[in-house]
C-alpha cells in the first residue's frame, strides 16, 4: 500500500476519477477526529454493526496533503470487502486539523456524513504527548518541554518536512483549537450532515452515543456492540530507547531484510512499553492549558450552541477516561 509522504493534488483542484473506478465502493461517512478522543474504539464499535462497513485500515488520511495514503486505488481497496452494508465509513483524525480536508472530501465524494468526537483539549494534548512518547516519535523529556518546543517546531520548515510523525501531532496545543476546525466542516457539509459528540460523554455511556450514531447513519439503532477499551495507554520504561528504536535503529539494522528488521524493532519497542507504567495526569498543567483554551472553547460553545463546562470540571468522568489513550 502507498501510505507515506508524497505530493498529491493541490486543494483547489477537483479530484478526477478514472472511468474504471466509478463502480468502486466508496465511503458515505467519515469519522474525522479528533485524535486521542476515542475514535479507535468508536471505529471498532461501528464495525460490529451488520449494516456498517468500516475500512480495513484505520487512519488512511488520504485527504491530508503529504500524509497517509497517496494512491487512490489503494484507498479504494480499503472498502473492497463491503457487500450489502448501508453505511460505508473510515476514520482519519488528521482531517479535523487539516485545512484542505473538508473541501477535498466534498469535491471527491459530494455530500457525505461527518462524525466528530471532541475531548477536553488540555486532556487531549497531554494524552497526545503520551502516545507520541509511547510510539517513539517524541524526544521531549516532559510534556512541558514538548509544549515549549511547539512554537519553534511550527515555524521550522525542516522539522515540518522531516519529522517522523504527522506534523500536526507535534502541535499539542495548536491542534486542540477546535472552533475553526469544526467550523470548516459545518460550513462545508452543513449542520444536518455533521454530528458532534464529546469524548467525556462517549466514555460515560458509549452505547447511547453509538445508538445516536446509528440513527444518524440510518441503520438499526437497537444493535448493541460489545464495549471494550482499545489502545489502552502506557509509557515505555525508557522513552529515550523508544525514540532511538523508532528513528535510529532502522539505519543500524539496514543490513537485515526489512521484514526481520521491523520484527526486531517492534519486538523491542513492545518489550520497552511492557516494562513501563501508566501515565499520570498533571492537573496543574491541565489547568494552565485550559485557561489558554478558554476563549476558543467559548467560540466553540457559540458555534455548537451547547455548554462545554464539563471540560472545566477537573474530576475524572470515569476510571476509563484516565486509561483511555486511543490512537488517532
Amino acid at each position: 500500500m502507498s501510505a507515506g509522504r508524497g505530493r498529491r493534488f493541490p486543494k483547489q483542484f477537483r479530484f478526477r476519477q478514472h472511468p474504471n473506478e466509478v463502480a468502486a465502493t466508496k465511503p458515505n461517512f467519515l469519522i474525522a477526529g479528533a485524535g486521542k478522543a476515542g475514535t479507535t474504539s468508536l471505529h471498532e464499535y461501528l464495525a460490529q454493526h451488520p449494516d456498517i462497513f468500516m475500512s480495513t485500515f484505520k487512519e488512511p488520511n488520504f485527504f491530508v496533503h503529504n500524509y497517509g495514503y497517496s494512491s487512490w486505488n489503494d484507498y479504494l481497496a480499503l472498502f473492497s470487502g463491503a457487500r450489502s452494508e448501508k453505511a460505508i465509513g473510515e476514520s482519519s483524525t488528521g482531517y479535523l486539523c487539516s485545512e484542505e480536508s473538508p473541501g477535498w472530501i466534498k469535491s471527491t465524494f459530494g455530500q457525505v456524513k461527518i462524525i466528530l468526537v471532541l475531548r477536553n483539549p488540555a486532556r487531549r494534548a497531554e494524552s497526545l504527548y503520551w502516545w507520541m512518547v509511547r510510539e517513539g516519535y517524541e524526544d521531549a523529556p516532559t510534556f512541558v518541554d514538548a509544549l515549549e518546543r511547539e512554537p519553534q517546531r511550527e515555524r521550522d520548515p525542516n522539522f515540518r518536512t522531516n519529522c517522523s510523525a504527522f506534523f500536526s501531532d507535534y502541535l499539542y496545543f495548536g491542534s486542540g483549537l477546535y472552533s475553526a476546525q469544526v467550523r470548516r466542516f459545518l460550513e462545508t457539509f452543513g449542520k444536518e450532515n455533521v454530528r458532534i459528540f464529546l469524548f467525556e460523554e462517549f466514555v460515560k455511556d458509549p452505547l447511547a452515543i453509538c445508538r445516536d450514531i446509528f440513527n444518524f447513519l440510518d441503520v438499526d439503532p437497537d444493535f448493541k456492540p460489545a464495549i471494550a477499551i482499545h489502545n489502552e495507554g502506557r509509557l515505555p520504561a525508557s522513552p529515550g530507547l523508544q525514540f532511538w528504536l523508532r528513528n535510529r535503529a532502522p539505519g543500524h539494522l539496514a543490513i537485515l531484510p526489512s521484514r526481520l528488521r521491523r520484527k526486531i524493532i517492534n519486538g523491542l519497542m513492545g518489550w520497552n512499553t511492557k516494562r513501563g507504567s501508566n501515565p499520570q495526569r498533571d492537573r496543574n498543567i491541565e489547568a494552565v492549558l485550559l485557561n489558554r483554551y478558554r476563549e476558543d472553547i467559548q467560540r466553540l460553545e457559540q458555534l455548537l450552541e451547547r455548554d462545554l463546562s464539563i471540560w472545566f470540571d477537573q474530576s475524572p468522568v470515569s476510571k476509563a477516561v484516565s486509561e483511555y489513550v486511543p490512537v488517532h
